[in-house]
């Protein structure tokens, strides 16, 4: 932010690409034979919560993350990571 007299002038931000999530979600509930219903009661989040979570581009707040990741058992960043962070499986 500049000054100039009483007119102040805002500084351009630079762009910032978007951040791309791998949601590797749906096919760890396959694997660890978990049903959606079953996550919802294991995670106490609501059903429309975790609907929005079978979205490939899903990226839920931390808090949800963690609880997902805690359910199942693995670490967050094995449900859900940057592309190009970690192969994705």
């Amino acid at each position: 932010m500049h000054r100039r007299g009483r007119a102040v002038i805002f500084a351009r931000m630079p762009c910032r690409a978007a951040v791309r999530v791998v949601n590797r979600l749906p096919a760890l509930l396959a694997h660890h034979d978990v049903s959606w219903g079953d996550l919802a009661r294991r995670t106490l989040l609501p059903v429309r919560l975790l609907a929005r979570l079978r979205a490939p581009g899903a990226n839920p707040r931390l808090a949800v993350a963690e609880r997902v990741a805690a359910a199942l058992g693995v670490p967050v960043e094995e449900v859900w990571s940057l592309a190009g962070s970690r192969k994705a499986s």
